[in-house]
């Protein structure tokens, strides 16, 4: 594995962590740790939601399979709304030259899961 694979890889590890050892200037940096834990808390909420469902329809002979399809749509479709906001917000900070904590980008990547879930919730209410 090249050094620099192993240097992203070890700055991952970090965000995940929330250690502040890097400094978040460059653009992509910005955009790549926003939209790491947008993904990320997106992914856990639809892995709960589908153990829910599991639970629930275990004796269903079509509704069983349901959580996979909850799961699929917790990985396909934040990709590219959580792409898009996440390069917007990093394109402000980065635009006004401000370096970014990783702890702000975990806020802003939850921040923006609980934005898309709440409106999913209110969306739905809507309908009823």
């Amino acid at each position: 594995m090249s050094s620099s694979k192993m240097i992203s890889f070890d700055r991952l590890l970090d965000s995940l962590r929330l250690t502040p050892r890097h400094r978040l200037v460059a653009f992509s940096d910005m955009w790549a740790e926003i939209f790491l834990w947008c993904f990320m808390t997106s992914i856990i909420v639809h892995m709960i939601a589908s153990i829910v469902s599991i639970i629930s329809l275990r004796d269903h002979k079509i509704g069983r399979w349901y959580s996979l399809l909850i799961i699929s749509a917790g990985i396909i479709t934040p990709i590219i709304p959580s792409a898009i906001t996440s390069a917007l917000l990093a394109a402000i900070f980065y635009a006004a030259s401000v370096e970014m904590k990783p702890f702000f980008c975990f806020v802003l990547g939850v921040g923006q899961s609980t934005v898309i879930i709440l409106f999913s919730f209110l969306r739905i209410l809507a309908t009823l």
